[in-house]
């Protein structure tokens, strides 16, 4: 009886196996090694095998399988293999199929490569260590590099064959790690940063091996990705060969799963291509609030939120061909579409929209939506204070009732009593309950707030001026040394701090300087580091008296109290202590390429920016004087008198190979 032959070893292969199961004349899936044979199930129609074969080797078991058709599911850089393939195929005069992986985008500051000996060549002369995940196979030209031994931190297959191959070649205690994936962004990036990586070599496996997530890790832990490109074939993608296989032996059409925008949960929001599309499905997936949408429509219902278990529900129900996954609001707004859509990747899949609950809120308040930023402490952190203060308006999803009083509170806390508060609870639900009022009388009412809330906030229009940060004297001071406003304004154009940026303000006194940066980091960090008790207590009342929530000061001094923060993006130094060099190294130890600010007043800390300037050649360095005269009357008359003059030294990041 004729049969399908698949060469697997990837998650195509696997996928492919699935597909046939049951639906197809006998299906055998040949894979390299052991491991690779227990991720296929072996049953019904598929017959899993293992082995490296050579062409003799493949012929003899296509000729004992009686296969009418090859699929050659391999590696996209396993080349020996698919070649042996298409000349086995070709001297028995079997039709095969190259199944084509698809690419991923690749990092700006990547730099690409035909093969493994050219990483090698190019790492050569590099400092820094360096992160390996191509695998064990073809590990000589790394032993090149020289002192690989310490600088080379090798990613395997938890496989004996591949740690005792990697063994024998010289990676062995810590830097041999062998794991099975795959491998999330996170953990790739939390690797790269345990062993300070400064480059990261990786194949193009295309976004089902993994190269995407690798290529965000490396550009967040700042590595260098030295990426080997895959080489060009001729093939079908993935889909395309569900499709030739379901045209060839006449199987059912592959699965459509669509993703499904409820509405707020109430029947009547519920569009009419949402409901249609949800009566011709088979099942139905969702939670249990969800769900309740659906009760009169005659379809199965299955209840589940989870991505990866609603993945393995599908998975292991192939009968279902038209599945919809209901979800809540508005699929494209901190909706769980974007994970189902990836964890769903190999299926085809479509997004409905919904309406969402805030634009139902803005409907019920009369409100428009036009300039106002859509922000969401459902299950995230957001610095919501701070774009109320730029934007006067905001919308905020909230997960719970505790979430709901903190906000109220904060708005206090913050100097915005009087501001507008509008909760709406149930929208759309028969007990729908839109509550109004001040944030001061919303704060104290005794009442149970509800869960996952809408939180419409709006500063009254004030005639008196808002305490300004270009103001010296806006700034609570104390007896504790501030950078003046003049000087402060150069700062920021030398550090010119991104939306998102992390910031440490080392030596932050009254916090002037950390108020500037936090205002222009909206979604970031500023850390503002201050070992006198005087000094934090001002940070906190500035902070407040500036309606800046992006600042968290720390009491210590650096760089001991830098250990702990997290990898900067920008520093700026104001008082070092006498520990420059130390907080350098600190800083630039969690990220090359954070750029950091220094001002210096006396000739001694000019001195000590000299000397790093020469101990870390790599981080190209500016020295900047700016001298002040501000105007005093005397008399009648106006004279101009001088500030101490001061020197801003910029030490940029290190450069990407």
């Amino acid at each position: 009886m004729a049969s399908i032959l698949i060469f697997a070893g990837t998650t195509e292969g696997r996928k492919i196996a699935e597909y046939l199961r049951g639906h197809a004349p006998e299906v055998y899936v040949c894979t390299a090694t052991e491991y690779g044979k227990e991720l296929v199930e072996d049953g019904e129609n598929i017959h899993v095998l293992a082995g490296r074969l050579d062409v003799a080797g493949m012929g003899e078991l296509a000729r004992g399988c009686q296969a009418e058709l090859v699929i050659d599911a391999t590696h996209p850089f396993a080349m020996e293999v698919s070649k042996n393939i298409r000349t086995m195929c070709e001297k028995a005069d079997i039709p095969c199929v190259r199944v084509l992986r698809e690419g991923a985008a690749g990092g700006e500051n990547a730099v690409w490569v035909k093969n493994i000996r050219e990483a090698a060549a190019y790492l050569a002369d590099k400092k820094g260590n360096i992160l390996i995940t191509t695998g064990s196979k073809e590990l000589d030209p790394y032993t090149q590099i020289p002192d690989y031994r310490r600088r080379c931190f090798l990613r395997v297959l938890s496989t004996k064959e591949a740690v005792e191959h990697a063994v024998e070649k010289g990676f062995e205690g810590k830097h041999l790690i062998a794991m099975q994936g795959p491998f999330s962004e996170g953990m790739n990036e939390q690797l790269l940063s345990h062993v300070k990586a400064r480059y990261l070599v990786t194949k193009d496996s295309g976004k089902i091996g993994g190269f995407q997530e690798k290529m965000e890790a490396a550009r967040k832990a700042g590595a260098v990705p030295v990426v080997i490109g895959r080489p060009q074939e001729r093939g079908l993608p993935l889909k395309e060969v569900f499709l030739m296989l379901a045209e060839k032996y006449g199987f059912r059409a592959p699965r459509k799963i669509t993703l499904i925008g409820v509405g707020p949960g109430g029947e009547k929001c519920l569009t009419g291509e949402a409901r249609e599309a949800m009566e011709s499905a088979d099942v139905l997936i969702g939670a249990e609030r969800m769900l309740k949408v659906a009760e009169n429509i005659p379809v199965e219902h299955y209840e589940e939120y989870r991505a990866e278990k609603i993945r393995e529900f599908i998975q292991m129900n192939s009968r279902y061909r038209r599945i919809a996954i209901l979800l809540s609001g508005d699929t494209g707004f901190y909706s769980g579409a974007a994970g189902l859509k990836e964890e769903l990747k190999e299926y085809d899949v479509t997004v409905l929209p919904g309406i969402s609950s805030v634009s139902c809120m803005a409907a019920r308040i009369g409100v428009g939506m036009e300039g106002v930023p859509l922000l969401s402490i459902h299950g995230r952190s957001c610095n919501y204070l701070d774009y109320l203060r730029e934007y006067r308006r905001v919308f905020l999803l909230v997960s719970t009732g505790k979430e709901i009083q903190s906000v109220l509170v904060r708005l206090c806390k913050y100097g915005w009593k009087k501001a507008r508060v509008c909760v709406g609870s149930r929208l759309s639900y028969p007990k729908e309950r839109i509550i109004q009022g001040s944030a001061e009388r919303l704060a104290r009412k005794e009442m149970q707030w509800e869960g996952l809330s809408v939180v419409y906030i709006e500063l009254p229009a004030t005639r008196l001026p808002e305490a300004s940060d270009g103001k010296d004297e806006d700034f609570v001071r104390g007896k504790v040394p501030m950078t003046k406003s003049e000087v402060r304004s150069v700062i920021l154009s030398k550090m010119a701090p991104p939306k998102d940026a992390v910031i440490y303000d080392v030596g932050a006194g009254t916090g002037s300087v950390s108020v500037q940066l936090a205002k222009k980091a909206i979604d970031g960090m500023v850390y503002a580091v201050e070992k006198n008790a005087e000094g934090l207590a001002l940070i906190h009342k500035n902070k407040i008296r500036f309606h800046v929530s992006n600042i968290r000061p720390v009491h210590g001094e650096a760089p001991e109290a830098l250990r702990d923060l997290p990898a900067p993006d920008l520093a700026f130094i104001g008082g070092s202590g006498g520990n420059l060099r130390q907080i350098l190294e600190t800083v630039w130890g969690k990220n090359p390429r954070a750029r950091v600010v220094i001002s210096a007043i006396t000739i001694n800390t000019v001195a000590e920016c000299m000397a790093c300037m020469q101990a870390f050649a790599e981080h190209p360095a500016q020295i900047l004087q700016v001298q002040v005269a501000r105007g005093k009357k005397a008399g009648s008359y106006q004279m101009m008198e001088g500030q101490n003059p001061v020197y801003i030294i910029t030490f940029e990041g290190e450069e990407a190979e």
